[in-house]
């Protein structure tokens, strides 16, 4: 009997201690977490330039990973780009792929992911604005997409711009809804589509090294850029709007502002 008792004794001691460690690792919570291992993991989809893109050599530059470093420069920790698809981060930040999202997310997108999660403070502004061909000469202005077949990314800033026409009185004929800007911009080359909603900064570095298209600077939207954290991490949350605040106010914001997004 005493044998019997024994046997069950243990695992249960053991399972108390699991629990315990759990209990203590939970109550934490991810900024202590973070603070331990003196790294901030950034969920983020590289393929939104100037925002983020792989360069020649692979690797992720543009505007948030110097945006990234920054916020890690001022929290004292080292920042590490994490290359997620767009349609995971919010996912994988849940998991625990990644600590925060820096993806020029707005909250109406993050929140369309899941309402179950924490925002900072907005960093920047984003105008969402119309390209279309060179040779389109009837469309100058958001309201001459009335009647038009219109190309955009899902799951994004653009196709919420896109979807809200409606509430101005301006109907599409069409919405064509596509995993990827690229993608909706070879369609537009090739007349399937008569313009693409994108934020400026990626229309106008498209359109640089594109002379047949061209951009009507005639705002869709306009909304506001953020950093995602989950739900609940209200320490985490307020340790990253201080970090915006300082880089805004030391230079560092101005600095990678002037080096991707100045136009």
């Amino acid at each position: 009997m005493g044998r019997k008792i024994g046997l069950k004794f243990v695992p249960m001691v053991v399972m108390v201690s699991i629990m315990f460690s759990i209990s203590a690792m939970a109550a934490d919570g991810k900024w202590a977490q973070i603070q331990k291992t003196g790294k901030l993991v950034v969920g983020n989809c590289p393929e939104y330039p100037p925002f983020s893109f792989r360069d020649t050599n692979n690797k992720i530059e543009g505007f948030d990973t110097d945006f990234a470093k920054a916020l890690g420069d001022a929290l004292g920790l080292e920042m590490v780009m994490k290359d997620t698809a767009w349609e995971g981060l919010v996912a994988g930040m849940k998991k625990g792929d990644h600590d925060i999202i820096i993806s020029c997310i707005s909250p109406e997108t993050a929140t369309r992911a899941s309402k179950n999660v924490n925002m900072s403070i907005p960093y920047h502004q984003v105008s969402e604005i119309i390209i279309t061909r060179a040779s389109v000469e009837d469309i100058n202005s958001k309201e001459d997409l009335s009647g038009k077949i219109v190309g955009v990314q899902t799951n994004c800033t653009s196709e919420a711009a896109v979807d809200n026409l409606k509430n101005k009185g301006i109907v599409t004929k069409d919405i064509r809804r596509y995993e990827r800007n690229a993608e909706a911009l070879i369609d537009l080359k090739n007349g399937r589509v008569d313009a693409v909603v994108v934020g400026f900064a990626y229309a106008a570095t498209t359109v640089k090294g594109n002379s047949d298209l061209k951009i009507i600077n005639d705002p869709v939207k306009s909304v506001d850029v953020v950093v995602v954290m989950d739900h609940g991490e209200d320490e985490l949350t307020r340790k990253i709007n201080d970090a915006i605040k300082m880089v805004k106010s030391n230079g560092a914001f101005d600095k990678a502002y002037q080096k991707w997004l100045s136009l």
